[in-house]
Order: structure tokens, then C-alpha cells, then sequence
């Protein structure tokens, strides 16, 4: 059984990823902004579904039909996914993945919202245009500002880079906390954390082969951002990690 549950996820995770690219491909040039954010909520619930995950939302979703910079911790792969099938909007990458065959394309239709990769003042100035006038253009903009993902028993220290942005657009911050809970609800799951020296491959396997699995997302109030980004980014972290305390 265990065996029929792993080859039949696979193909469901194959599925969706060529339905994807297909969406992509031939109708996404064709959607307006919303329905290209709709399209890709759709597509991230079904991966998590084909990956064998529920996806539970607690709190308030973040408002829509302004700008707003998400921060959220960062465990797995599917942490995009679980953003996505909760709140759709944009996510940050380099630039140069612009440029990459099939997948620079696929980034470009999911609106991803690209940054420079200079080192310095004058790249990280770049960096932080960017991102601000996405979010003065009433785009929501989630960042992981780890910097890299952890096995979720702690939130690591954030990277106050992207936080004066917030401030710069005059947006709030929504915090969110990111959970692959155990069954018992506390502990966390280590078959869904991608970190350290585990391959993609080996993460997707830990993860469809688990009998059931679900993700968290816990959305706290938004904040309004202070002007100083190391004060700003000392506050979420705080934050979510009263939040994180608090559930166990």
C-alpha cells in the first residue's frame, strides 16, 4: 500500500507540474494580474494535495487591493506553495533567474518579483527599489528573510534588508508562521523541513511517503513598519517567535 500511495503521488506532483507549465505557457499571457494570482492558488493547492498535505490557515488573511510585505519563516520547498494556496502574490528572486531556460519564463509569468544579485550599497539599493515599487504598485510581496530554510524548531535570525521597504512604501508588515506540526499538533515534522544537506529529491520523497502530513499558516495582525529595518526586523521575528512558543 505504501508503495501504490508513493508511485501515485509522484504522478499526481508530475501532473500538476506539467499542467503548470502548460497554464503557463499558453494561457497566462492571456490572464488579467488577478486571474494569473487565482490560477497559481489553484495549482500550489493541488501540489500540496498531490504531496498527500492539508493546508490549514488560522488568523486573518492579509486585506486585499493594497500593497503588503509578508514575512514568514522558512522550513521546506512547499512553504511557497503553502503561501500561494493561502494568499497568493509575489515572491522575491534573483535576477538572473530571468534568464534561465523554461524556468526563467515560468518565474516570469508567476509575477516574481526580481532583484539584483550585486554586492554593495549600489546592489543593495537595487534590491530595495525593487521590491519597493512592487509593493507601491498594491502588489503583495512575501519575503523569507532567513535567508535559508531550517528544520523549525526555532526561526533563525531574519536579514533586515527587505524590512525598510515596507516602511519606504508606506505598507504594513503581516507576519506569518510557517508549521509542519507532528500529529500530536507541537512537535515538528522532520520529514517536511528541507535544510542542511538534504536533496530536493530526497525532501519530496520524506514527504510523500508519509501516510497523512499538513502545513500551518498562522497570520498575525499587521504591523506598521518602524523606519529603522534592524528595529523592524527585530520585532517580526519577536513576534513569531512568541507565536512559535506558544503553540509548542
Amino acid at each position: 500500500m505504501a508503495k501504490i500511495r508513493f508511485a501515485f503521488r509522484l504522478c499526481c506532483i508530475a501532473v500538476c507540474l506539467l499542467y503548470g507549465m502548460a497554464e503557463m505557457f499558453f494561457l497566462f499571457p492571456f490572464y488579467s494580474k488577478r486571474r494569473k494570482l487565482r490560477a497559481i492558488q489553484l495549482w500550489s493547492l493541488r501540489v500540496l494535495a498531490s504531496c498527500g498535505m492539508k493546508l490549514e490557515v488560522f488568523g486573518s488573511l492579509p486585506a486585499t487591493g493594497h500593497g503588503q510585505l509578508i514575512i514568514s519563516n522558512h522550513i521546506s520547498w512547499l512553504d511557497i506553495m503553502a503561501v500561494n494556496g493561502a494568499f497568493p502574490g509575489r515572491f522575491v528572486a534573483k535576477d538572473d533567474v530571468a534568464k534561465w531556460p523554461v524556468v526563467g519564463y515560468l518565474a516570469t509569468q508567476a509575477q516574481t518579483v526580481y532583484v539584483t544579485r550585486n554586492k554593495g550599497t549600489k546592489g543593495n539599493t537595487t534590491k530595495i527599489d525593487t521590491v519597493t515599487e512592487a509593493l507601491k504598485n498594491g502588489d503583495t510581496v512575501t519575503i523569507f528573510p532567513e535567508g535559508t530554510s531550517s528544520e523549525g524548531r526555532a526561526i533563525l535570525p531574519f536579514k533586515p534588508s527587505f524590512f525598510q521597504t515596507a516602511h519606504l512604501a508606506g505598507v504594513p508588515i503581516v507576519p506569518a508562521l510557517c508549521r509542519y506540526p507532528n500529529a500530536d499538533g507541537s512537535s515538528p515534522n522532520p520529514h517536511t523541513a528541507y535544510y542542511g544537506d538534504i536533496s530536493l529529491w530526497q525532501s519530496i520523497r520524506m514527504v510523500i511517503s508519509q501516510p497523512r502530513s499538513k502545513v500551518e499558516l498562522h497570520f498575525l495582525d499587521p504591523i506598521t513598519p518602524p523606519a529603522d529595518r534592524a528595529a523592524a526586523a527585530q520585532q517580526v521575528h519577536e513576534l513569531l517567535s512568541r507565536r512559535q512558543r506558544e503553540l509548542g
